[in-house]
């Protein structure tokens, strides 16, 4: 048992064997440990097997159509044509003030299917109402390696504050709120 392309040539030459019949290991790091996920971050990671996600990109919003989650899953659907692992993460539940946000969250998974997303465009909203935890949401953070925030409207944006904290870049709208 070896755990690099270079030493599996070195034992097999050492030892005048084939290389294939020596099985490489890879390094291992228990992420979960490392970065200390909390048991339902866990669960999520497993259950959407974000781990497969080359980039993961996260989108810390509820579901409104100010958030234009919609411009999002087109993103993502053209970056997958050169990134195929590619992923999104919509973190939030529908937002409560609006009962048209029932219908945007039907459009949002209508477009995911129209897009051939599935598997790809994650919305935490169909596995729950309630909002994540801010421990699980600052987990979702240190796991992706990017911000989409294509919103039309915002008031502040704190995602922006909260990427540039887990120092991971941001994607967002050109809107004032957002160059201040």
């Amino acid at each position: 048992v070896v755990v690099s392309k270079l030493r599996q040539q070195e034992v097999a030459a050492l030892f005048g064997i084939p290389e294939a019949s020596v099985r490489v290991i890879p390094n291992g790091l228990d992420l979960e440990r490392f970065f200390k996920f909390e048991p339902q971050t866990i669960e999520l990671i497993d259950q959407l097997k974000l781990m497969d996600a080359d980039p993961l990109f996260l989108l810390p919003v509820r579901l409104t159509p100010r958030k234009n989650i919609e411009l999002a899953l087109q993103i993502l659907a053209e970056l997958r044509r050169e990134l195929p692992n590619a992923m999104l993460l919509v973190t939030g539940p529908e937002g409560p003030h609006n009962p048209a946000n029932a219908a945007y969250r039907q459009k949002l998974m209508g477009l995911r299917d129209e897009l051939n997303l599935q598997g790809a465009a994650h919305f935490l909203a169909e596995l729950t109402s309630d909002f994540m935890p801010d421990a699980v949401i600052a987990d979702f953070y240190r796991l992706a390696n990017a911000m989409l925030f294509p919103s039309q409207e915002e008031g502040f944006g704190i995602p922006i504050i909260e990427a540039a904290i887990s120092r991971i870049p941001v994607f967002c709208s050109d809107i004032p709120v957002f160059r201040e």
